[in-house]
């Protein structure tokens, strides 16, 4: 798309941010701050969908507190807790009730052993007595004590490494569920330095997995981390991540932000940048940051940035879907009451990759006397039940349901969110594709997102965060000497 010479009457920004999901709303709230400490910044944030917060989705109906996207955040990166506190949210902080789940194992719920952390058991006894794996699957897991460790710095698969150290039952049972889960990825294409980078650097310096875990748990003293003692590294908001979305809408400049209008095309000019808007209006801005996923990134980078562009569009996509069920608290087994949910690994060959027991997990989540689950579809490799209509796809979840789980009433509740081409794939090499687009960005552009360098919200909001911070450098701003909070 050609677009047309540069008027007087066309608003001039020093930054602007493409998309308003948490990457993009994190960018933002830095440059407010910035400028209620006196920096004369003047930004705009563009996002297309009618609503802000991207993949947070947080509705209520009947009683039920229903989240689409994620549920939760880990507190062990800060950067999210940081900005909820700054809000002045953190009274509204929960934890999770429990942290006990089940692994299906040959269509039977097993409790997870306790002390398993990304497939590694850092407790002897509990991992031994559990029947999550056979006898021989957990003598191979022991070999990880004697395998010497890989030398060479070269990336490898989340699949190949754990098969290397402990063996193909954990990976298919135990450790591949837990880690590729995450990210809906295949474990055989899903890349470890840039998911799980702390495992290599375990087999570096320890060199074996359990080692490491175990030395850990001695640092730690009496364990209780790892036992039922243990506090769960992840929060939520007691009604929901979507009241993040709304106080970080709260506390920026309306003027700020153009809501439902899509950035059509990007173009150079003497300025910076200029960009086609969906409503007809031209804008003009000195530092432009994507938040936006790989392809769109990639369509609008292309005239400007060919060669991103490309490495963009090399960033493979997988859908998903979220089925949200409601029960009747006496239709439901008592063993799901005290859980936090259920892995489906691959071998299972079944709908479902995985359950969140959310009225088990979180309070406030269901009325008195229901139960609300949230059934998991597709993912890299999983997509075929993704064809189905809502009714069908409803169907065979709650037929996976009555096998997996012994629920053979019908729910008083169902709902459908479908997530096509959401997911990005960090397949193996990621990190040195981030970094070959990072490096053919023109100045005044930068790329930053769940597709980059981390797709968890805490991630994505330091991401959004430091770009801004560039950003405001790249302007001749510098830091401010205070910011305030909110």
């Amino acid at each position: 798309m050609m677009l047309r010479k540069q008027t007087m009457n066309e608003p001039m920004y020093d930054v602007v941010i493409i998309g308003g999901g948490m990457t993009g709303l994190a960018a933002a709230w830095r440059l407010e701050q910035a400028r209620r400490a006196g920096l004369p910044v003047r930004y705009l944030l563009v996002e297309a969908a009618p609503r802000l917060g991207g993949k947070i989705t947080t509705r209520t109906q009947d009683g039920f507190l229903i989240e689409h996207g994620p549920d939760s955040f880990l507190t062990t990166k800060p950067h999210l807790l940081t900005l909820v506190r700054a809000l002045g949210l953190e009274d509204e902080l929960i934890a999770p009730r429990t942290t006990r789940y089940y692994l299906v194992r040959h269509g039977r719920l097993v409790p997870a052993p306790e002390g398993i952390f990304l497939g590694v058991p850092t407790r002897f006894m509990p991992f031994l007595r559990s029947p999550v794996l056979s006898w021989p699957g957990k003598m191979r897991m022991g070999l990880d004590l004697f395998i010497p460790p890989r030398r060479d710095e070269a990336d490898e698969s989340v699949g190949d490494f754990v098969r290397r150290r402990l063996g193909r039952e954990a990976l298919e049972r135990l450790a591949g569920p837990l880690m590729a889960g995450i990210h809906s990825a295949d474990p055989d294409r899903l890349s470890l330095e840039a998911t799980f980078p702390q495992l290599r650097a375990m087999e570096r310096t320890h060199g074996s997995l359990i080692r490491a875990m175990w030395r850990a748990r001695r640092q730690r003293g009496s364990g209780r981390s790892a036992g039922r003692g243990h506090r769960s590294p992840f929060l939520t908001l007691r009604s929901g991540l979507g009241r993040l979305v709304d106080a970080l809408q709260d506390v920026l400049d309306p003027q700020a932000l153009n809501i439902g209008v899509a950035v059509s095309a990007v173009a150079s000019h003497q300025a910076g940048y200029t960009l086609a808007l969906s409503t007809g209006a031209t804008i003009t801005a000195k530092q432009v940051l994507f938040t936006t996923p790989p392809p769109a990134t990639a369509r609008l980078l292309q005239s400007i940035a060919p060669d991103a562009s490309q490495h963009l569009h090399r960033i493979r996509m997988a859908s998903s879907a979220s089925v949200v069920l409601g029960f009747r608290r006496e239709d439901v087994p008592h063993t799901l009451l005290d859980a936090s949910g259920a892995l489906v690994p691959r071998i299972e060959q079944q709908t479902v990759t995985g359950y969140t027991f959310a009225s088990s997990k979180f309070e406030g989540r269901a009325p008195d006397g229901y139960v609300l689950l949230r059934a998991f579809v597709g993912g890299d490799g999983r997509e075929a039940a993704l064809s189905l209509d809502d009714t069908a796809l409803v169907q065979q979840v709650l037929d996976d349901t009555r096998r997996l789980l012994g629920i053979q009433a019908q729910p008083v509740l169902t709902d459908v969110q479908r997530w096509e081409k959401a997911r990005p794939q960090y397949d193996v090499g990621h990190l040195d594709r981030v970094a070959t687009i990072e490096r053919t960005l023109p100045a005044g552009i930068a790329v930053v997102g769940s597709g980059m360098r981390g797709a968890g919200l805490p991630d994505c909001t330091r991401q959004g965060i430091e770009a801004a911070e560039k950003a405001l450098a790249a302007l001749g701003f510098g830091r401010p000497a205070e910011t305030p909070t909110a």
